[in-house]
C-alpha cells in the first residue's frame, strides 16, 4: 500500500484512550502506526485549580514511554495529548470563566504537553454551554498564543485541535469563525447520534437521513456554512458499535422501542450493561447469526436477532469507504477515529479507510 495520500492535508488520526491497555487489552506496541498521520492520547484531566493533570499516572508511565518510541520508529508520526472527554471536563466552565485560571490551564497544558513529549493538544470538552462560547474562544486563544512562543524556542510548530460535536444544540455553542483560525484542524464527532440509553434504537452515524439534522452531512455543512475551510474539518468515524436489547422484530429491529443497552463486549461481570461492542466481537459473536440490513440512504448496516431481541448500530468496510468518498467529495481534512482498540485483530477498519484514502 502507498504511504502517499492524496494531497499533504489529509489526515487519518486515531484516538487512544489509556485505559485500553487494561479494559481492551491494546497496546501502543499494536497502533498501525504506518497508517496513520496522527495519534491522539486520551485524556489529561482539568482541575478545579486549573491544572492539566494525569487522569491515571499507572497507565500513564506504561504508555508514555511507549508513545516516545512509536514516534522514533515512525518519524513522520505526531501524537497529541488530548485534555478533557466526556468524563473529564467538569472543571472546564468554571475554570474558562476566570481569565487568571484560564492563562494558568494554558500554561499547564503547555507544560503537560512538553513534558511528555507530544506534538500538540487537542482540547475535548464535552460540551461548552451558551455562556461558555467566549470562555472557549479566548482559552483557544490562549493556548494558541502559548504553543507559539513555546514552538519559536524549540524552532518548530505544535499543534492545537478540538474534538467538535456534532449535534445542532451544542454547534450553537461554538464560536466557529473565531475559533478556526486558532486550530490546525477539528476533529468533529460526527457520530453518537444515537446512544445506548435512547429509548428507541436508531443509527449512530447515518451519513444522510430524511429524519432531522441528526446526521453526518448536516453536521459537516453546518461547519462549513460557518465558515470553516474544508480542510479544517476532519470527520470523526466510531469504530465502537451501539447495541439495544429487548427490541421488537418490526423493520428488523430498527426505530423500535428497547429495554436499554445491551450487553457489551468489554463489560465487567458485575457491571451494567454498556450497549458498546467492539468489531471483533461483531465478527465472531454476531454477523454469523444475526441479520445484515442496509440502509441506502443512511449508507450504514445493522444488525439484529429476533431470538435474542438485540439490535446493533455499526461500521463496518462497505459504511467506511462511503465515509471516505465522502470526505474526498467535500475535499475534508481526513477521518477521525474512536478509538483504534476497537477494530478487529486484522485491523480491518483502518485498512479499509487507508485504502479508500489513498
Amino acid at each position: 500500500m502507498s504511504g502517499t495520500l492524496p494531497n499533504q492535508n489529509l489526515r487519518l488520526i486515531g484516538y487512544f484512550p489509556a485505559g485500553a491497555i487494561r479494559a481492551q487489552n491494546y497496546h501502543v506496541g499494536d497502533i498501525p502506526a504506518g497508517l496513520l498521520t496522527h495519534v491522539i492520547y486520551a485524556f489529561a484531566k482539568v482541575t478545579a485549580t486549573g491544572d492539566c493533570e494525569s487522569v491515571n499516572s499507572e497507565d500513564d508511565a506504561v504508555n508514555f514511554p511507549q508513545l516516545l518510541k512509536l514516534k522514533a520508529a515512525y518519524p513522520k508520526l505526531s501524537v497529541l495529548i488530548s485534555v478533557g472527554g466526556a468524563s473529564h471536563s467538569t472543571y472546564f466552565c468554571p475554570v474558562c470563566a476566570d481569565s487568571t485560571m484560564r492563562q494558568h490551564l494554558a500554561q499547564s497544558c503547555v507544560q503537560f504537553m512538553i513534558q511528555n513529549g507530544f506534538d500538540g493538544i487537542d482540547i475535548d470538552w464535552e460540551f461548552p454551554g451558551a455562556t461558555d462560547s467566549e470562555n472557549l474562544t479566548a482559552l483557544l486563544a490562549e493556548i494558541r498564543s502559548q504553543l507559539d512562543a513555546q514552538g519559536e524556542v524549540d524552532g518548530r510548530h505544535y499543534l492545537l485541535t478540538i474534538a467538535a460535536p456534532a449535534g445542532p444544540s451544542h454547534i450553537a455553542n461554538l464560536q466557529l469563525a473565531l475559533i478556526y483560525p486558532q486550530l490546525d484542524w477539528i476533529n468533529l464527532m460526527t457520530y453518537d447520534f444515537a446512544v445506548a440509553s435512547r429509548p428507541e434504537t436508531n443509527f449512530v452515524a447515518p451519513l444522510f437521513t430524511g429524519q432531522g439534522a441528526l446526521n453526518v452531512d448536516s453536521a459537516v455543512n453546518s461547519y462549513l456554512g460557518a465558515g470553516v475551510p474544508p480542510d479544517k474539518i476532519v470527520m470523526g468515524v466510531r469504530f465502537v458499535g451501539t447495541g439495544w436489547r429487548g427490541v421488537g422484530s418490526t423493520n428488523n429491529g430498527l426505530y423500535q422501542p428497547d429495554t436499554g443497552p445491551a450487553p457489551g463486549t468489554w463489560d465487567l461481570p458485575a457491571a451494567s450493561p454498556s450497549g458498546s461492542f467492539g468489531y471483533q466481537d461483531i465478527e465472531d459473536n454476531y454477523l454469523p447469526s444475526y441479520t445484515r440490513s442496509w440502509d441506502p440512504e443512511a449508507q450504514v448496516p445493522w444488525l439484529y436477532n429476533a431470538g435474542t431481541g438485540i439490535m446493533i448500530s455499526y461500521e463496518d468496510p462497505q459504511s467506511l469507504t462511503s465515509k471516505v468518498d465522502y470526505v474526498l467529495s467535500k475535499q475534508l481534512g481526513g477521518i477521525m477515529i474512536w478509538e483504534l482498540g476497537a477494530d478487529d485483530n486484522k485491523g480491518t477498519l483502518l485498512s479499509t479507510i487507508a485504502s479508500a484514502l489513498r
